[in-house]
């Protein structure tokens, strides 16, 4: 019997020590995803940069590539 009760004495003992640590780490999830969350709903509304390129080196003003132009 004494076993039965050490036993449980020691499980409810880890339990509160799991709850008590866990909790202000969760906290700091919680308050890190909100952050990451409200970055994303202000880079989705903010206007684009007009300086930014589609890609390196290109302007908006390039003609396409010709993949038929053997240029060399």
């Amino acid at each position: 019997m004494f076993e039965l009760v050490l036993t449980i004495v020691v499980l409810l003992a880890v339990a509160a020590a799991i709850l008590l640590f866990e909790r202000p780490r969760a906290e700091r999830i919680e308050r890190d995803l909100h952050e990451q969350a409200a970055d994303r709903r202000d880079a989705a509304t903010a206007a684009p940069d007009p300086e930014q390129s589609p890609e390196p080196g290109a302007r908006p003003d390039d003609p396409p590539d010709d993949p038929t132009d053997d240029a060399r």
